[in-house]
């Protein structure tokens, strides 16, 4: 339930069951650990140091032998908050070493049950205060269901701390989110399909559901723009 958010913090699968085991059961030593997961001490000791670099566990002694314990979770999110901290100071010099020239299209091709994760981390970092996303097909059902409630409650927090807006054309009958920023009209639903297209700064985004779900995004400012004014004329025909 929890593991792919904890390795998302830079933990491996078998980190992140010593994290849990350890969370469930307060201090343990490496070789009472090995005997609940199943694995080799020699491994747990490995991976306990790792996770100490990582800020994930930490030890006492007692009687004189290491006894490791998991961080508090909301250290973690702490731990996690100063990370981005620190790399939000240095985009400015990497966006220096990135090309100056490139290609004027660019198309990325996402696949997988996460995939509307990677949009809305990406939406969040190139949106800019103030502007508007056009969205259409969008079944907040699935929404709801495939992304955490954390990632969405952060991303409706930050939409509303930068006041962007989201028009979005739904298939009538269909589930909306309730937030100020969210603006909705509906179309009947032969118009909508098993796709949604998000249009975002000078990006193009295509969600397509199905098994597993698929996710295109194209970065061209005229194609945006294309997109944009295409929204606008079914806006218009949506109540």
């Amino acid at each position: 339930m929890y593991e792919q958010e904890l390795k998302e913090l830079g933990l491996t699968d078998n980190e992140v069951r010593i994290y849990l085991v350890l969370l469930k059961n307060g201090s343990l030593n490496p070789y009472q650990i090995a005997e609940k997961l199943g694995l080799h001490r020699g491994y747990v000791y490995d991976s306990l140091e790792r996770m100490q670099e990582k800020g994930a566990v930490n030890f006492v002694l007692i009687n004189n032998k290491k006894h490791y314990q998991a961080v508090d979770p909301g250290s973690l999110v702490e731990l996690l908050r100063l990370k981005l901290e620190s790399l939000e100071r240095i985009v400015p010099d990497l966006k220096k070493l990135k090309q100056v020239e490139k290609e004027d299209t660019q198309v990325e091709l996402h696949k997988g049950r996460f995939v509307y994760r990677n949009l809305i981390k990406d939406m969040i970092a190139t949106m800019r205060k103030n502007e508007t996303a056009y969205l259409i097909g969008i079944d907040e059902d699935v929404l709801s269901k495939e992304i955490e409630p954390i990632y969405l409650k952060r991303y409706l927090n930050v939409i509303k701390k930068k006041n962007i807006k989201e028009k979005i054309i739904i298939k009538k009958g269909g589930k909306r989110l309730k937030h100020a920023n969210l603006i909705y009209r509906e179309l009947n639903k032969e118009f909508i399909g098993k796709t949604a297209q998000i249009v975002y700064g000078n990006k193009v985004a295509v969600f397509i559901l199905g098994t597993p779900y698929y996710l295109m995004v194209i970065e061209n400012k005229d194609v945006a723009e294309t997109y944009r004014k295409q929204f606008e004329a079914l806006w218009r025909l949506a109540n």
